[in-house]
């Protein structure tokens, strides 16, 4: 028996996601469910318009066993808070990104070169130039690394129309907004830092998905 609602369905939303083995489908853009990047928000191929969060994390080791459960009852209450808008948590090990440490040491080597005053320091120079080298030798080996904690947000579109784009945009902003307020207000006492992914944040971490390697040298 043919299931009308659900053809119907699929012609309502010509941009769901299809089967990733499907014939023809062979391009990173054909098997994302990624549609494309509005303002600072990921349109996904099923109708979602999403935010991403990026939470900075709480060092566990650094907190007694009772302290260690009272966080772990406070992330579970927040879970609990926000079960009906079914959010997504993301956490990937990442490499410590030393190019704007390393800049301001490239950007000082080149001051000494310019400083008439110290034109004859040459062992300050070689100085700065073993840290350089010594960081840029870290960051291409991964010695360092941390880990990077993200909260998926999404909304859900009635239809592809640039009108409704406007007012799921405008319903995210505000679940944005109060899921800010919620875990600044869970984990007041750990001091964790919140941010909203800009456009250029997004892309970045969706390239490191897709080719961490390159990443490193260009995310």
């Amino acid at each position: 028996m043919v299931n009308y609602n659900k053809k119907m369905d699929r012609e309502e939303f010509d941009y769901e996601v299809e089967t990733l083995i499907k014939k023809g489908k062979s391009t990173i853009q054909d098997i994302s469910i990624i549609e494309g990047i509005y303002k600072d928000y990921v349109l996904l191929k099923n109708g979602y318009l999403t935010s991403i969060l990026q939470v900075s994390g709480i060092n566990l080791d650094l907190l007694a066993e009772y302290e260690q459960n009272r966080l772990f009852e406070d992330y579970g209450s927040f879970l609990m808070s926000q079960v009906h808008d079914q959010l997504q948590t993301i956490s990937m090990t990442v490499p410590v990104d030393f190019r704007s440490y390393n800049l301001g040491w490239k950007k000082r080597y080149l001051h000494e070169l310019e400083n008439k005053d110290n034109t004859g320091n040459e062992y300050k120079r070689a100085l700065i130039t073993s840290y350089i080298d010594h960081f840029q030798g870290i960051r291409m080996k991964d010695e360092m690394s941390t880990k990077q904690h993200f909260v998926v947000i999404r909304e859900k579109m009635n239809k592809r129309t640039f009108q409704d784009l406007e007012r799921a945009e405008t319903i995210l902003t505000k679940k944005v907004e109060e899921m800010t307020n919620s875990l600044r207000s869970t984990f007041e006492t750990y001091d964790i830092t919140i941010r909203k992914l800009s456009e250029k944040n997004t892309l970045s971490l969706l390239y490191r998905s897709f080719d961490f390697e390159m990443s490193k040298l260009y995310g």
